[in-house]
This record gives structure tokens, sequence and C-alpha cells, in this order.
């Protein structure tokens, strides 16, 4: 976590729209809490484009360009805190891959089981895609963003790392499956809620 001393004490004037603003205090772009920041910018951005990759009705499409997607922003993040992983992207979109796949399984079998219940089949489709999707993306790249902020190769994540992960954020009540209609419950990643 950022100290105080991680700050860095500038004093910035904006003239916008006519009006003088002093800002003291804004932590430096290069400095832990900035990269963290920033990071956490990147991920709410590809979180959003995972949501909507969630909302594509083709089997294998979706899951596809959710790969494209996660892997595009963990190069973005190994971009911020200064790590090459190009010769490591195979492997990174492999396991990624996977992921997304087991997302999109585990929302299909849902979705099979609760045909047999007309009640609630609205619960399952395209939105909880979307969410589960959206959710995901978000928590591979907490992650990586993790293993990348403490100087640790992100290569080296496996699937059950971010499987494990990812039940413990079910388990602490970060998504829930059940609350559907709750944009605080499936939605909330999007607006930055991080409950540490």
């Amino acid at each position: 976590m950022a100290t105080p001393e991680s700050t860095t004490p500038t004093t910035t004037e904006s003239t916008t729209l006519g009006s003088n603003v002093k800002n003291e205090n804004l932590p430096a772009k290069n400095s832990a809490q900035g990269k963290e920041q920033e990071a956490d910018a990147i991920i709410r951005k590809y979180a959003l484009f995972g949501t909507a990759a969630g909302l594509i009705p083709s089997f294998g499409l979706d899951v596809a360009a959710l790969t494209a997607i996660q892997v595009k922003m963990i190069r973005e993040l190994a971009d911020l805190y200064e790590y090459d992983v190009n010769d490591q992207m195979i492997r990174m979109t492999i396991t990624t891959g996977v992921t997304a796949l087991g997302g999109r399984l585990l929302t299909g079998i849902a979705s099979s089981i609760t045909r047999a219940f007309s009640p609630l089949k609205f619960l399952i489709g395209g939105a909880t895609q979307a969410a589960l999707s959206g959710f995901t993306t978000a928590e591979i790249g907490k992650v990586y963003q993790a293993r990348l902020s403490s100087g640790q190769n992100p290569a080296d994540i496996t699937v059950s790392e971010i499987v494990n992960h990812i039940v413990q954020q079910v388990q602490e009540g970060k998504w829930n499956p059940t609350k559907v209609g709750g944009w605080r419950g499936n939605f909330g990643y999007l607006m930055g809620d991080r409950k540490k």
C-alpha cells in the first residue's frame, strides 16, 4: 500500500474555464500509488469491454473476444509496470483463454439446469454472462496487477490461481450470481468497488 511518503508534493495550476485551481500532494504517475491508480483505471476499462464481450451470443466468438480483451489488458498492465511480456504472450493467452472458456461453460451449465425451472429462466442469460465476463476480466486484471506490482513474473500465473482468486471473491460477496437484477451485485466492479 502506498504511504504518505510515496506521494510527490506537487503544485499544479489549472486554468480551466478561467478558474485557478491548485492541486497539492497529487501522486506522481511513476510512484507506487500513481501506478496503482492507473492500473485500476486500466482494469475498469477492460472490465467494461469484457462485459460487452459477454453479450456476444455466439459461443466461441465470445470466448475469443474475451481472451483478446484480457490479453490486451495484461499487456497494458505489463507496460505500466515496465515488464516485458512479449516472449510470454502465448502462455498468458492460453491461461486467460482457458479461464474465459471455463466461465462461459459455467454459465452454459447453469443456463441448461435452470431451463427445467421456468420461473428461473430469466436469472441466467445475457445479463449474467455479461456480468460474469466483466467480473472475471476485472479479477484477472487484479491478479496480474498484484503480481506485476510486486515484481514477480506474470507468466507464472496459473489457471488454478485465477480460479481460486475468483472463487474467493465470490465467497466474500464481491459478485453474487443470485442477485441478477442488482446493479451493485453484478456490475459493481465497473464502478471501482474495491473492498479490500
